[in-house]
Formats: C-alpha cells, sequence, structure tokens
C-alpha cells in the first residue's frame, strides 16, 4: 500500500467542494489515513513549497510562455522579464493565498495511491487539465487570469510529487511529515 498527501487549497475549501474531491478519491478505493484542517502562518508555507532557484526558474518560464502565448506584454505586467524573478512573485502569490483561509490536509493509502491521485487531480494548469480530471471539472481560472489579477493559479489542490525529493528524503514524505509528524 503506498500513500500519499493531498491538499484541498483554501479557495476550494471557501466554494465547500471537499466533500466531493474525497468522495472521488474513496470511489478510487483510497482510504482516508488522516485528515486535519490545516491554518497556518506564511513561513510554514515558505517552509512546505520549494524554495530553490531551479522551482522559480520553471514557475517564471511557464508564466512566460504562457504570456508569449497570449500575446501579453510580460514586461509591462508584471515588471520584469527574468523567470527567476517571475518565480519569486508565483511563489509570493502562493504563499499569500495558502496563509488567507482553512486548508484541509489528507493523507490516502491505498493500491498506486501516488499515481492514481496524481491522475485524478489532473495537470497543474486547470487550462490544460484533462477532462474528468478535478481541476479541469471544478477550476475556472487560467494562468493568464491569475497573471492579470497577481496570484496563484486557483488550480484547487495539491498533490506530493512522487518523482520530487526535498531534505533528502522523498517529497511524499516531507509533505506528509509537515502535516503529520507522528505518520
Amino acid at each position: 500500500m503506498k500513500r500519499t498527501l493531498v491538499i484541498i487549497k483554501p479557495h476550494a475549501v471557501q466554494r465547500g467542494l471537499v466533500g466531493e474531491f474525497l468522495t472521488r478519491f474513496e470511489r478510487m478505493g483510497l482510504k482516508i489515513a488522516a485528515i486535519q484542517v490545516v491554518n497556518e502562518q506564511p513561513e510554514f508555507w515558505e517552509r512546505f513549497y520549494p524554495s530553490d532557484e531551479h522551482w522559480y526558474e520553471n514557475a517564471g518560464r511557464k508564466t512566460l510562455e504562457n504570456c508569449r502565448q497570449n500575446d501579453i506584454d510580460v514586461q509591462e505586467r508584471l515588471g520584469t522579464t527574468d523567470p527567476a524573478a517571475i518565480g519569486r512573485m508565483v511563489m509570493r502569490w502562493l504563499v499569500d493565498h495558502m496563509s488567507s483561509g482553512d486548508s484541509i490536509a489528507v493523507v490516502l493509502e491505498g493500491n498506486e495511491a501516488l499515481r492514481k491521485v496524481r491522475a485524478a487531480c489532473g495537470a497543474t494548469l486547470p487550462n490544460t487539465a484533462t477532462p474528468g480530471t478535478i481541476r479541469f471539472d471544478y477550476s475556472t481560472d487560467s494562468p493568464t487570469l491569475a497573471n492579470d489579477e497577481k496570484r496563484p493559479v486557483y488550480n484547487l489542490i495539491h498533490a506530493s510529487d512522487p518523482d520530487e525529493s526535498r531534505n533528502g528524503q522523498s517529497a511524499v514524505e516531507y509533505d506528509i511529515g509537515m502535516f503529520f509528524p507522528h505518520r
């Protein structure tokens, strides 16, 4: 049995989608092993999310590409074209959003839990997610709108990445340990 962590983000909690998402996971044969309401300060979220140059550059490049595809003057919109600087902006927006209200942290267990949860959530950007995924079916957001409003993309849910590592451990175990240190 594998386990993973999902976080139902503040905008999804505010919209009343918690039960809908948990029901989807349970119908997939996954068990809720731990669950809690989370309302943390920005410092917690700064520790939770990756904050290295690679993450900043990657987030900034995605933003630059989206702006290019939509004929948006990124210099005018965000005041810079530097991918790392844009990535730092995106991280600040994300931390501010995650500390703005309640989230729900859930450890899910089951056969193929990591793969199933990532597939059920869909692509990080809702406008590129596949129909039938949580992000496609429930998000109404896009990178263009998020950049216009200077906030993160409201993609509803975080699912731990089984291919990442942080502080010498898998991102999944790191993520779980942040919310459930004794699990």
